[in-house]
């Protein structure tokens, strides 16, 4: 019997798995495993490493960003292309409907408030971000840390969503009307699998999907394109697109990591009667929240 293409990706996938965990002092077994983080100084593994269908999923629980772990795994030797299916093209991604969403990311976001007049409003206002988005809330005491250390902060909340509804939250941790100083203040709860903070509706086919929160709000601000963010460079091809888009703007960072950004969704997302466009900031090592502020700036300029 022949062996399939993505038979052989997925081999290669779990092999791969396999040598990160092993050589980072952890253990893989069957389609999971644990390893030790190389983004953090970590004795004990804290870093679940996991096969998805389109690509290996990492979650650290320490709370280091996905993009973190990426840039150390890459230092390492695991360049980004290992760590995704050479059929990402013809697979889709990991079927959700297994998946439970998070109970402790629904209660937060249940328990979350409007943004109205709060920090969390204040944080946006203060990055030039004006429009308000029904995904967005703002939470005064966002539980974090566990049991016996758990500490409540103030959080601006996204809901990350399936069609049927939130399964996750994202937390930008607040201090006043700016990010909180402690290492990590963004912070994802629940299994993200394919699903984005979406922010807008898509309109007339169209939609956008940015790398975070902050860059997605400003490419809408700027372009008026519907807008999805996307929760890392690495999520790009794997956060599932409605059929019903024709008209796709990938709006990535002008950066090494919106280049990986832009060939994952090009390759996931390009199909007939459907336009894939590949947009960046005007400035490298820029962001679409740079692009936004340096607007704002020039319109504001006697």
């Amino acid at each position: 019997m022949p062996v399939s293409n993505s038979t052989l990706s997925r081999t290669s996938l779990e092999d791969t798995a396999r040598k990160i965990c092993e050589s980072r002092g952890g253990k893989w077994s069957g389609t999971k495993g644990m390893a030790c983080c190389p983004a953090h100084d970590d004795r004990t593994p804290s870093l679940g490493v996991s096969l998805g269908r389109q690509a290996i999923l990492f979650h650290c629980f320490a709370g280091c960003d996905q993009q973190s772990v990426l840039s150390a795994l890459a230092r390492e030797g695991f360049e980004a292309p290992a760590l995704f299916s050479a059929s990402a093209t013809t697979n889709g991604p990991e079927p959700t409907s297994t998946r439970k969403p998070s109970a402790a990311a629904l209660r937060i976001w249940r328990d979350a408030q409007p943004l109205r007049a709060s920090p969390a409003k204040e944080y946006l206002e203060s990055r030039g971000i004006l429009a308000a988005s029904p995904a967005l809330r703002f939470h005064p005491r966002t539980p974090l840390g566990p049991k016996g250390r758990t500490r409540f902060l103030p959080a601006l909340i996204a809901a990350v969503s399936l069609d049927e509804g939130p399964v996750a939250v994202h937390r930008t941790f607040l201090s006043g009307n700016t990010k909180a100083a402690f290492d990590k203040p963004k912070r994802a709860l629940g299994a993200l699998g394919e699903s984005a903070v979406r922010l807008f509706a898509p309109a007339s086919g169209k939609l956008g999907l940015a790398e975070g929160i902050e860059s997605a709000m400003s490419a809408y601000a700027l372009t008026g394109v519907p807008v999805w963010a996307t929760l890392g460079n690495e999520r790009f091809g794997l956060v599932s697109v409605p059929e019903s888009v024709t008209e796709l703007h990938l709006f990535v960072d002008h950066d090494a990591g919106g280049e990986l950004a832009a060939s994952r969704g090009l390759s996931a997302y390009a199909c007939d009667g459907r336009t894939v466009h590949v947009r960046k900031p005007s400035s490298r090592d820029t962001d679409w929240n740079d692009e936004l502020t340096a607007w704002l700036r020039r319109k504001a300029a006697p």
